[in-house]
């Protein structure tokens, strides 16, 4: 996938039409990685272990996400790109796409901390060959979340849990940071700011254990704010009130009620009808 400046990108759209298989997508670029290729990686997602897609420039990695509206399209230039869709690249921490696949590798059981395993036998996971594009990117990061040892020239890594909390704190910090610097967030209290910053921090983690781990070393507890959540999910997708309808129904019958009966009752009209 090359990259072109924005000016190069509308000229050379509207030289040359664009393909049946073009797609619209907005993602990070600096000057670091301006000129460098970019590859699609299909990895499973940190949360739900599904396949989604990411894409790898240089050292860094983005998760694509899609949206399409029901009727759209995109003009590139003077030519009309009948698919509208968007898809979307945000940056996001490789160590995360990692986590379940170290804790996998590490084979724990009970107080056992576990095996070390060469980097080369923790990215192989069958059906995503694309964790191996991840080894050169991964060698100098491991050491932040896992026990190094070096054997001769290799090394070896496990997973450990101290590093692990140490490293989700930091990255709590970071969130807060970033919303401290959204206009929604400037008035809100650091108390809750934290608790949104780790609900998003959550939102990467597979195993419940490494949330709970978070949550009782920051002292946070996010069982409010999901109680909150479905408070106010309620107040915007209210249940259709049954009783009202019934209330209404019964209340049209009882005034039917009072008009009384017309049974054996003869109309005026009838007196003035003419005699034969």
């Amino acid at each position: 996938m090359s990259r072109r400046s924005g000016g190069a990108a509308v000229a050379a759209a509207e030289i040359q039409p664009p393909c049946k298989e073009s797609r619209v997508l907005i993602a990070h670029c600096d000057d670091s990685c301006a000129s460098t290729e970019s590859c699609l990686l299909h990895l499973k997602n940190p949360k739900t272990g599904e396949k989604a897609c990411y894409m790898m420039t240089a050292d860094i990695v983005q998760e694509i996400h899609w949206f399409k509206e029901q009727f759209s399209s995109w003009f590139l230039g003077n030519h009309v790109l009948e698919d509208g869709s968007l898809y979307i690249g945000t940056p996001v921490d490789p160590l995360f796409l990692l986590l379940p696949i170290l804790d996998d590798a590490r084979m724990k059981k009970g107080d056992d901390a576990g095996k070390f395993r060469s980097l080369e036998e923790i990215l192989y996971v069958e059906g995503y060959p694309g964790y191996q594009h991840l080894s050169l990117l991964l060698a100098d990061m491991l050491d932040v979340i896992c026990e190094v040892r070096d054997i001769g020239k290799c090394k070896y890594y496990r997973l450990d849990d101290s590093k692990v909390l140490s490293w989700l704190c930091c990255k709590v910090k970071l969130t807060m940071k970033g919303l401290n610097a959204l206009e929604n967030y400037e008035n809100m209290l650091e108390e809750v700011k934290e608790i949104q910053a780790v609900g998003l921090v959550g939102d990467y983690l597979k195993d419940s254990r490494w949330l709970d781990m978070l949550c009782s070393h920051l002292g946070v507890d996010l069982q409010p704010q999901k109680l909150q959540g479905s408070q106010e999910n309620e107040l915007l997708n209210p249940k259709p009130n049954i009783g009202k309808k019934e209330e209404k129904s019964s209340s049209g019958k009882s005034k039917a009620q009072k008009k009384g009966s017309t049974t054996g009752i003869r109309k005026v009209t009838q007196f003035f009808a003419l005699q034969r």
